[in-house]
């Protein structure tokens, strides 16, 4: 079996591995890498600086740039550094023999860590899942970003002039399900794309009655794509959404509790005593995802404002952060 050249691996899990000079901060708890290819991404969402059509930077992912680098030194760093992380976390751009590299890419880590390993893809066929499962991945990511088709058409399907449908990503999902199971398959919402708050909502519903964990990302315009000149969704709609994620799938709130109102904003028929209660450490507002994924700045700039917090909220942040929802 050949082996990987290269791999892409972001800036600050670059500083932690010691590739790139430079102190990346405390909050750096999973290690980013990326396939690696000097093309662009088989795909072509209109957000993302990796897609077929974009004119960004290929070395950028959301607003992070992910320098390249011998796959053989990644290896020494992470059987070196990896025991600073809680988990290792592959991107993937789409194109022929993707899976072939995955999985030289995960056998050759798992000689050197144990780590929990997750690969973020497009939707893979059930045999190309169960031979990353029997490399050693842990969980699977597969992006649905938009919360409706009509949305998912517009910006990462027929639209974008992709094979891309929403009803082929729910099926890749649920064959994901039978290989990995409840538990360790996660998608992505990305807030900001033109849902409806009640839209959202839905989404999020239908996950968590799937068993699928939800990562939530704020849309980040990044020169050189489709969307570049778009705005990033209202704090307080995405503290709603937060919000709302939090109480269905982490504090077990029942669904028929979580709705929208005559306005269209998610609202939690519960007093406000009791809303206080379930949110008021912060911990909803802090970044969603697989367990050990904080992301540090991927959706925001260090001076704000935070869509996700990477670390745990001051007192006077998550008060603020609890306000922002207009919940109370």
């Amino acid at each position: 079996m050949t082996q990987v050249e290269r791999v892409r691996v972001s800036l600050g899990t670059a500083m932690q591995f010691g590739l790139l000079d430079g102190d990346p901060g405390a909050h750096y708890t999973t290690a980013f890498l990326m396939t690696y290819r000097s093309g662009r991404c088989a795909a072509n969402c209109a957000f993302c600086p990796q897609a077929r059509e974009s004119h960004s930077s290929s070395d950028r992912l959301s607003r992070i740039a992910w320098p390249d680098f011998e796959f053989a030194r990644v290896l020494d760093a992470t059987a070196q550094r990896g025991h600073l992380f809680e988990r290792l976390c592959i991107q993937c751009i789409l194109y022929p023999g993707l899976v072939d590299d995955i999985e030289r890419m995960v056998l050759s880590l798992r000689n050197v860590t144990q780590m929990p390993i997750s690969v973020a893809s497009g939707p893979l066929s059930e045999e190309e899942l169960s031979r990353l499962r029997s490399a050693g991945v842990n969980d699977i990511g597969i992006a649905m970003d938009a919360s409706t088709p009509e949305i998912f058409d517009r910006v990462k399907g027929s639209g974008r002039r992709t094979r891309f449908r929403w009803d082929s990503h729910v099926e890749a999902i649920r064959r994901a399900l039978r290989v990995f199971g409840r538990g360790h398959v996660t998608t992505h919402l990305i807030v900001g794309l033109g849902e409806t708050e009640a839209e959202a909502l839905d989404f999020l519903k239908m996950m968590h009655s799937l068993g699928v964990t939800v990562g939530l990302f704020a849309l980040t315009s990044v020169r050189g794509t489709a969307m570049e000149d778009a705005l990033p969704p209202p704090l307080s709609v995405y503290r709603r959404i937060q919000a709302a994620r939090y109480l269905l799938f982490e504090a077990g709130l029942n669904q028929s509790l979580i709705r929208v109102d005559e306005e269209g904003r998610i609202t939690v028929k519960l007093d406000s005593k009791s809303i206080r209660g379930r949110l008021s450490t912060g911990i909803a507002f802090m970044t969603s995802g697989c367990k050990g994924c904080n992301r540090p700045y991927y959706n925001e700039r260090p001076r704000g404002p935070m869509y996700n917090f990477h670390r745990p909220l001051t007192r006077e942040e998550a008060k603020q952060a609890l306000h922002d929802t207009e919940l109370i």
